[in-house]
């Protein structure tokens, strides 16, 4: 049941939530700009929040035998819901508190990494942009697919081709991708939620690599591994010292050519 004034903050006073995230109101980290968490963009657009929790599956494995290249985050992880059914589609610049991150992550994924040949990458990607829709088209009901990429990654994309061959360029550590197959004998460390590892999202390209132990799958070790707690400690770490330097969108990463365009939310 829930108690106590809701506009504090509902994580506080749930008492399913309560074990589960500690402190709630305090504040993890400052938030430069708004932030939209609606549908369209979180999963038709490049997203801060997305990015950010992508760098910090990077950042969970960055001290490991195994440091992670590159990660990614479906955009579908991402909800405006909240978890007492309170709707937050815009994250409004100023603070974010742990409740509040553990609202928008709600549901508890692990955080892996897996060895994944290069094919497989483009093939993840592409999957990842399947269901964009081209300019002039509305965005309705987008797929969760679409990925939240993290600094490592730059990526170019035109949405006027047909699914399968949308992605134009990749770039993954400074190294250009050669595309349309890449290179079938490299592979790169990616990270992500159990989710996307294990199917979800259709990314039934990336089952077999995490099931395979030569492919050296591993689970984050800080914070049990769960997301939206790997994602608050990075966070804390990065970017809670002022407002200036909160978190933003990075350009840079994503180029949607001929691709709809979300607008901010309504209602």
């Amino acid at each position: 049941m829930l108690t106590g004034v809701a506009a504090q903050g509902c994580v506080a006073y749930n008492e399913q939530c309560t074990a589960l995230v500690e402190n709630p109101t305090e504040r993890i980290a400052f938030i430069a700009q708004d932030i939209y968490l609606d549908r369209p963009n979180a999963r038709h657009a490049a997203n801060a929040l997305g990015q950010v929790v992508a760098d910090a599956f990077v950042d969970a494995f960055s001290t490991t035998s195994a440091p992670a290249d590159l990660a990614v985050l479906n955009g579908g992880a991402l909800r405006s819901e909240g978890i007492c059914g309170q709707s937050r589609t815009t994250l409004r610049k100023g603070s974010l508190t742990n409740g509040g991150l553990h609202e928008i992550m709600l549901f508890e994924n692990l955080v892996v990494a897996v060895d994944v040949t290069e094919p497989e990458v483009i093939a993840m990607f592409e999957h990842s942009l399947e269901r964009l829709v081209s300019t002039g088209n509305q965005i309705s009901s987008p797929a969760g697919q679409f990925l939240q990429v993290s600094k490592e990654v730059s990526f170019e994309a035109d949405c006027s081709k047909a699914p399968g061959t949308r992605l134009t360029s990749l770039t993954i550590k400074g190294v250009a991708v050669p595309l349309p197959m890449g290179n079938t004998t490299r592979k790169w460390r990616v990270a992500a939620s159990a989710f996307v590892f294990g199917g979800g999202d259709g990314y039934s390209m990336l089952v077999a690599p995490a099931k395979d132990p030569d492919r050296n799958p591993a689970q984050a070790q800080r914070f049990g591994g769960v997301d939206s707690n790997v994602a608050a400690d990075y966070l804390r770490r990065t970017f809670n010292a002022d407002a200036a330097s909160g978190v933003k969108l990075d350009g840079g990463r994503a180029k949607l050519n001929n691709c709809a365009v979300p607008g901010p939310p309504t209602g």
